[in-house]
């Protein structure tokens, strides 16, 4: 009786009675078989692989769906997995279905149904989503006559803020965001000072770092009510940790409301 692998075969004689004699020969062929397909690239429906690994499809055969299916998981699965590691970098699954999961730093991107890979400590979509981290977070009532948080004249300040929205694994703690992904991001800000506040110079940026950068912008409040707008569009790296700092100059500056957007426009 043979056996066929592809275009190779491999005959028993079963007419053999003795079972360790049959065992032997069985793991000796093995190992042949082995040795063999280490030796050269491996191909599937072809006689001359290119590569490590090989495949070509069966155009001419309309009734054979061509085609490679990674594993498929489910979000929920997917969390319960943390044996993923630096050695897993490049793996590849697709995420059948979300419900059920949670947001787990590995999978806080995992936010639609696709292929999805590990780059090393989290999944990370395959194709690049924009919209898919969105962070919100504001201080104050609306009531420009409280004063919500005091700016020291002269001190570069990160502005308190309370979460609104936060979604796409972006992390918020100690009043700054660091970024989930490498892209590019949309960034809204806004101030207003307490209603009735002197003129002085005042600065509003939102970075990784209290400074005096030229992404900033100065400006000087005219009294009564005030708001200053600040928008900024800008390339941040994964980990990046951005604050919205404000300066005031020659006084100090009493706010009533700020806010702060963050939006990926492109991850990549």
């Amino acid at each position: 009786m043979c056996y066929y692998y592809g275009s190779y075969s491999i005959c028993y004689i079963f007419a053999a009675t003795n079972f360790k004699m049959m065992k032997k020969i069985f793991l000796t062929v093995m190992i042949l078989i082995t040795g063999f397909a280490n030796a050269q690239n491996v191909g599937i429906n072809s006689d001359n692989p290119l590569m490590t690994f090989d495949v070509n499809g069966i155009a001419s055969t309309v009734s054979t769906a061509d085609g490679m299916r990674a594993p498929r998981i489910t979000l929920a699965q997917l969390d319960a997995k943390t044996g993923y590691n630096s050695n897993h970098v490049g793996a590849l699954l697709y995420v059948t279905s979300l419900t059920g999961g949670s947001t787990v730093p590995a999978t806080a991107q995992v936010t639609t149904i696709g292929y999805y890979y590990f780059d090393g400590s989290a999944w990370q979509s395959v194709v690049s989503k924009s919209g898919s981290a969105v962070f919100i977070a504001s201080l104050g009532s609306g009531n420009g006559s409280a004063t919500a948080t005091s700016v020291t004249s002269g001190t570069f300040t990160t502005i308190p803020l309370n979460l609104v929205k936060n979604v796409g694994g972006g992390v918020w703690s100690n009043n700054i965001y660091t970024v989930p992904s490498s892209g590019t991001y949309l960034i809204k800000s806004s101030i207003r000072l307490v209603d009735g506040s002197t003129s002085r110079n005042v600065f509003q940026a939102v970075h990784t770092s209290n400074a005096d950068i030229p992404e900033g912008i100065w400006d000087t409040n005219s009294g009564n009510r005030w708001t200053m707008l600040y928008t900024r569009v800008a390339y941040f790296n994964k980990n990046d940790q951005l604050r919205l700092y404000v300066y005031s100059d020659g006084a100090a500056a009493n706010i009533s409301d700020a806010s702060l957007n963050i939006v990926l426009l492109s991850q990549n």
